[in-house]
């Protein structure tokens, strides 16, 4: 079925050109349309020839923003939690990304942090449906690249920003969290509870793609902070500079080649 369809079958069905290629995907787990903002804050500052555009007119695209660098495309989009996620990397697996980043927030479960550290997440656990599909045979187990992930790290240091690696869990169902569940998380030995990692590493491994992800961490919910503190509120600025920061970075990576 859908899985056999190959890129030059999906081009023409999205009205795309034959030789449509998209060198890299970059995606923010969130909702809120902000980053949209904050990316062409850092692209003014990026020192590199930058269009943007749409996609195309399919409501199916709406969410991503098409840049071209350097005469180059790469895709940019929020996302929150990975069921069109999915669909989206595929897409652009098969169109020829070399590399999927997330930029995203996590709630946290490593004692030693605190918020607005940074956790890049060596693998991400999950038990949902994109995961199984993509990558069946990993245990629940689903990696980054561990080169990119190094990569990253080593430009987001040098911001003085504190980096920690190390496992997270994505749990698509935040309502559904208990404070069982988050000591739990803890004591396996989990860093941070996301939402999108597991589906970025999964559908890259499946088509043998690096991914990574950059997280901020937010509520930090081993320490018992939520999104209805008052501090997760007055964290909001610190958190949005951190981002800005990861944007820089995440551009510079991803378009070095």
């Amino acid at each position: 079925m859908y899985k056999s369809f190959t890129a030059a079958d999906y081009r023409k069905h999205h009205d795309l050109p034959k030789d449509y290629t998209v060198n890299g995907f970059i995606i923010v787990g969130t909702f809120h349309p902000g980053p949209y903002a904050q990316l062409k804050e850092e692209l003014a500052k990026f020192g590199k020839n930058v269009s943007y555009k749409k996609v195309n007119d399919n409501p199916y695209f709406a969410p991503i923003l098409e840049l071209t660098i350097d005469e180059k495309i790469y895709w940019f989009t929020i996302a929150y939690g990975g069921t069109m996620l999915c669909e989206w990397l595929h897409l652009a697996c098969l169109f020829g990304s070399k590399a999927n980043i997330l930029i995203g927030q996590c709630g946290g479960l490593f004692t030693e942090a605190d918020t607005p550290d940074i956790i890049m997440p060596t693998y991400a656990y999950a038990n949902e449906s994109v995961t199984r599909m993509y990558e069946p045979d990993a245990s629940h187990h689903h990696a980054s690249d561990k080169f990119l992930t190094e990569q990253l790290a080593d430009k987001i240091k040098i911001e003085g920003h504190k980096v920690w690696q190390g496992p997270t869990m994505t749990c698509q169902a935040m309502m559904a969290e208990t404070w069982e569940d988050v000591q739990k998380w803890s004591n396996e030995g989990y860093y941070g509870v996301e939402m999108e990692a597991s589906t970025i590493f999964a559908v890259s491994n499946h088509f043998k793609r690096r991914s990574a992800a950059v997280l901020v961490i937010g509520d930090n919910l081993v320490m018992q902070k939520t999104v209805h503190d008052e501090s997760y509120g007055d964290g909001l600025d610190a958190r949005l500079k951190v981002r800005g920061d990861i944007i820089a970075a995440v551009l510079q990576e991803i378009t070095k080649d």
